[in-house]
Formats: structure tokens, C-alpha cells, sequence
């Protein structure tokens, strides 16, 4: 997974207090993988301006996750806190931990304060789904939320209509597609694989549209539906140093749906 630049144990659950959070404002940051020589291709861009109306339409119906920013190549975790902190938000009794220690400080890690002192890197570690935070496997990365009380299932070789029957029961869906230097979908065949949560979709002049974010910024990202599904559907293989080479079987196409486990 991209790092941008710069086992379960018993949960220790602290109680709630009143906390002023700032209002999350992310900052653009490079290409977390500029130095990786993939050859691939970008889509053309989105204009993002154009549909803003539709876009807010679309989170409003769909899962609008709180914002992170992910610290070294934790964009699978990052994006699992993210929809951690969506269900911590409907319902306080879903746990939504810190990534990694460092966060407690790091001001935009998070946009909703962690109510417990267990932390996801620290258990995808001692699980063995990870050495520095990658998560090449989305059923590993269901296995953790489990482990946090979550319900998870992974949906392989989803299709578009699947993705968003997802988004219209109001969840937000866990994806892995190649990313390119804007931070927008691309081929590489697996090579800049990251993770995304897509959070809506909407349908403007025959066009089908997805409404996404990813930890590079915590920012909403406005995707082509056939462009992201292309970018899903070519994860072919990696060179990141941990992750298997084949990811055909542990990451393309596959959806990683995560539900409230409390009642």
C-alpha cells in the first residue's frame, strides 16, 4: 500500500469526554509513490466543480466516513478507521481505535477521538496480517474488524450493481484499486495498489459516478464508475516487499463490507 510521505486482546474502553475536535481541513500531499517507476495509465481527470451538487447529494444518501491520513503504507488501515469512526458516529458503542500510537498527536490522523486504547496496526500485527501496515488481503482486513466487534464480509468479483446495493443501505465499502498520482484511479496491473472507501454514487448525463476517499488526504474524490471498475479489475500483482506477488486472489475485485456489530 502507498505510505504517504513525510491475536486480539481484551478492549480497554475509556470513557467519553466532551471534546472540541477542528474542523478537518486536509492538505494535498505528494505522490506517496513517486518514486516507484510503474509504468501504467491514468484516467482522464473529473471535473469534480461540475458535480458538486450531485457529489453532496450523493454522501448524504450514502456513508459519509470521517476523514484520516495515513501514516507509512497503512492505507488499508487507515481506511478500515475511517468507517470505524461512521458507526462510532451513529452509535458510540462501536469501537473506533487509532491506527497507531503516534495518532494521539497527529491532528490529522483522525477527525473523531478513539474511545479505546487498542490500536489496528498494533493487532494486525500480532494476527500476522501485516509487517509495516500494509493489508494485501481483504479478508484479513475483515478478520481485524471482526476482532473489533464489527460484522465483515468480502463480496468477490463485485460488480458495479453489487457496490451499489452497498451504498444504498447507507455502509461504505472497502476497495482495492491502483491509484495514480493524483490520487484517482489507474492501471499499473497492481503495482500502485491502495486502498479506497467508496461512500456514494450518482448517475449525471448517462454517466455513472462514484464518491470516494483514500488517506493520502481524507478528501472526497469523484471517480467514473467504469474507470474505478477498470482499476479494480487489473490488481495483478505487487512488488511491495511484504505483500504476496499474486494478489489476483487476495485483493482484485474484492469488497470488504463492514456493519455495526452491536444491536
Amino acid at each position: 500500500m502507498p505510505p504517504p510521505i513525510g491475536p486480539v486482546s481484551t478492549s480497554t474502553v475509556t470513557p467519553r469526554r466532551p471534546v472540541t475536535t477542528p474542523s478537518f481541513t486536509p492538505s494535498a500531499r505528494p505522490d506517496p509513490l513517486a518514486v516507484t517507476l510503474a509504468n501504467g495509465t491514468s484516467f482522464s481527470a473529473v471535473d469534480r466543480a461540475a458535480l458538486a451538487a450531485e457529489t453532496k447529494k450523493a454522501l448524504r444518501l450514502g456513508a459519509d466516513v470521517p476523514a484520516r491520513v495515513q501514516d507509512g503504507p497503512t492505507c488499508g488501515l487507515y481506511a478500515l478507521g475511517m468507517v470505524m469512526d461512521y458507526w462510532d458516529k451513529k452509535d458510540a458503542r462501536n469501537l473506533n481505535p487509532y491506527v497507531r500510537s503516534e495518532d494521539v498527536v497527529r491532528w490529522d490522523s483522525h477527525s473523531v477521538p478513539a474511545d479505546t486504547s487498542r490500536r489496528l496496526l498494533d493487532e494486525a500485527k500480532a494476527k500476522g496480517f501485516t509487517t509495516q501496515g500494509e493489508m494485501f488481503y481483504a479478508s484479513q482486513l475483515a478478520s481485524l474488524a471482526r476482532g473489533f466487534g464489527y460484522k465483515a464480509t468480502v463480496n468477490a468479483d463485485f460488480t458495479l450493481e453489487e457496490l451499489h446495493a452497498v451504498l444504498d443501505r447507507g455502509r461504505p465499502a472497502l476497495i482495492g484499486f491502483d491509484v495514480d498520482q493524483q490520487g484517482n484511479p489507474g492501471l499499473y496491473d497492481g503495482k500502485r495498489a491502495h486502498w479506497a472507501v467508496i461512500e456514494g454514487h450518482f448517475e449525471k448525463d448517462g454517466v455513472e459516478y462514484l464518491v470516494a476517499t483514500h488517506g493520502w488526504t481524507g478528501g472526497e474524490y469523484v471517480w467514473r464508475a467504469d474507470d474505478f471498475m477498470a482499476s479494480v479489475r487489473n490488481l495483478e500483482q505487487s512488488d511491495f516487499p511484504a505483500a504476496p506477488k499474486n494478489i489476483t486472489r487476495t485483493l482484485r475485485a474484492r469488497l470488504v463490507e463492514v456493519s455495526p456489530g452491536v444491536k
